[in-house]
């Protein structure tokens, strides 16, 4: 069921009142869009591998531009790292930020940019040398054992200070070299958290856990009563709603083991470090903000099957069950978004749309399935698989070529819906499906309809010619790879009257049904494969005959006309 979006006044949204000219996060009709100008702005794109942006030349070389251009983006997803933007303390080089702003306008295009700096993926390698060399100035985390950890410890004020101080130099420059607003979004760090344990155990960490819990975490508590994410509501009401004491009086003393992934083992240490995390990383934002009013974000290291525990995950990340702590912390933050590469995508997207926060995935894998639900089922703002720029690099992901020219595809047809994709967000005229394992057949109800999705894509075996059991395996062994490779299936669908629907869909096999038996049987009236040009359906071919079904293999788009028959009563 589509989520109704709760519209929270405290959630820390942008509102284009007074900035038409702004990119903003506007709340209308309690959905979130991204909007440039006034005008809505739904994001295709993808990021670059981590290292790609640092360098003009090898952009270049690789002829990542023209590759987003081919494929319909509309923005991409590229990194300013600290070690670069600030070399030596206080001496700033903006080169390979501006690289990447001066290309992206000459190809049309739009900018979210990561800043890595104090941490990335958990750790600080992207701090500059003079931070790295001075753990004195600039202390790391340290685990149970009293070891120190890869990781500057949120209580470093000389790190946040830094940090700050290089962030607002930046967005300054920003600022000043892009009045057209080349760059939308800024994402503020990278995964952030502990990894190895719970929380830091420094001196200075340790007399944190011990003091009062702070009072403006206190009063969001007060103010937000009853309407907390359901484990925070739980520990804090098992334990009296108190709003005086140390983080364990206040919440209670955590279980360590679960036997469910998506228990919450350890969560008292987990409330406690995102505290710490949001308090940092909201100064962080604020002051960039100061220079550049555009809106910002914190991405997420999920959890998962194999990593239920925080410290398995990056404990103190933007989690939905710690969200209501970030917002109590960090109100220049806007929203949280996750990186998604397990196969634990619906689920995921529903713990992120709690609360209002709105959806954007900022890494994925290159699958058009789940871009199609992502933007039909949770009005998502933007999707962008991770690494399209070149297979997979070291130990990381890329993306196919396979997976990228469907997704190019996926993104060339929802670019030319015009308005038609935006002015239903927040809608149960549209929704999305997604076949997963879990799920073979899922299906939703609009208007008179029972819409059912099932794959485009069959399972085939090897016809025997006579070869050997061996050689039958192996080819058997490749066709069943195949398949599910291709497997991905998912459909984002809009009605837009009693008996029309148009379709975009990656392997999908649509049928319908009547919610009422009364109705009779439900018949195709129309069948029309073709594409959008410019807001306007164009069709191609009418299918019947032979073709008298909604099957879509690969990508496209389809206009249906349905109507009851008499037929059989």
């Amino acid at each position: 069921m589509k989520r109704i979006r709760l519209i929270l006044a405290a959630a820390g949204l942008l509102l284009a009142a007074g900035a038409a000219a702004q990119p903003a996060l506007v709340t209308r009709n309690g959905v979130t869009r991204f909007e440039i100008d006034g005008k809505p702005f739904v994001m295709f794109g993808g990021e670059l591998h981590n290292s790609t942006s640092s360098s003009e030349q090898y952009m270049d070389d690789i002829d990542v531009w023209e590759q987003m251009k081919d494929a319909h983006f509309n923005f991409v997803i590229a990194s300013a790292s600290w070690e670069l933007v600030e070399p030596q303390e206080g001496r700033y080089d903006f080169s390979s930020v501006d690289h990447v702003i001066r290309n992206a306008r000459k190809h049309g295009l739009k900018v979210v940019m990561i800043w890595f700096a104090s941490w990335k993926n958990g750790y600080s390698t992207y701090a500059p040398g003079y931070v790295k060399r001075n753990p004195k100035k600039y202390p790391l985390a340290e685990d149970k054992d009293g070891k120190t950890l890869n990781v500057l410890s949120t209580f470093g004020k000389a790190s946040l200070e830094a940090d700050k101080k290089a962030y607002a130099a930046l967005m300054r420059h920003i600022r000043e070299i892009d009045p057209d607003h080349t760059v939308i979004m800024m994402q503020v760090e990278n995964e952030i958290g502990i990894l190895g344990g719970p929380r830091d155990y420094s001196a200075a960490a340790e007399k944190a856990w011990k003091a009062q819990l702070p009072a403006d975490l206190t009063a969001y508590l007060t103010a937000h009563k009853g309407h907390l994410y359901p484990e925070l509501e739980k520990v804090w009401a098992a334990n009296g709603y108190k709003t005086k004491g140390s983080w364990e009086e206040v919440f209670g003393k955590s279980f360590e083991k679960a036997e469910d992934w998506k228990e919450f083992p350890r969560y008292t240490e987990e409330l406690f470090q995102a505290y710490h995390y949001a308090k940092y990383v909201g100064e962080i934002a604020a002051a960039g903000k100061a220079e550049h009013y555009i809106p910002m974000y914190v991405n997420n290291w999920i959890k998962q099957p194999g990593m239920g525990a925080p410290g398995q995950y990056p404990s103190g990340s933007p989690q939905p069950w710690v969200l209501d702590v970030w917002r109590a912390a960090a109100p220049a933050v806007d929203m949280i978004a996750p990186d998604i590469y397990a196969n634990v995508f619906e689920w995921t997207l529903g713990q992120f749309a709690m609360g209002g926060n709105p959806v954007f995935i900022p890494e994925s894998r290159g699958d058009t399935a789940k871009a199609l639900y992502a933007y039909g089922e949770f009005d998502a703002l933007g999707f962008a698989p991770f690494g399209f720029d070149g297979p997979q690099e070291g130990n990381f992901f890329g993306v196919s070529a396979e997976d990228f020219a469907r997704l190019g595809a996926c993104y060339g047809i929802l670019s030319e819906m015009g308005t038609l994709l935006p002015d239903n967000y927040g809608s149960d005229r549209m929704r999305g499906l997604l076949v997963g394992t879990d799920n073979p057949t899922p299906s939703v109800t609009m208007g008179d309809y029972v819409l059912t999705l099932q794959s485009s894509v069959r399972d085939r075996r090897a016809v025997n010619y006579g070869q050997g059991a061996e050689q039958m395996a192996a080819q058997n062994a490749a066709l069943a790879a195949r398949a599910q490779q291709q497997a991905q299936s998912g459909a984002l669908v809009i009605r837009t009257g009693a008996d029309e629907f148009y379709i975009v869909g990656c392997n999908a096999r649509f049928s319908f049904q009547s919610t009422s038996a009364k109705d009779g049987q439900v018949l195709h009236e129309v069948i029309e494969e073709g594409t959008f040009k410019d807001g306007a359906w164009v069709p191609l071919r009418r299918l019947n005959g032979d073709e008298d079904n909604v099957t879509i293999m690969g990508v496209g788009a389809r206009r249906i006309v349905l109507y009851r028959s008499t037929v059989g009563k």
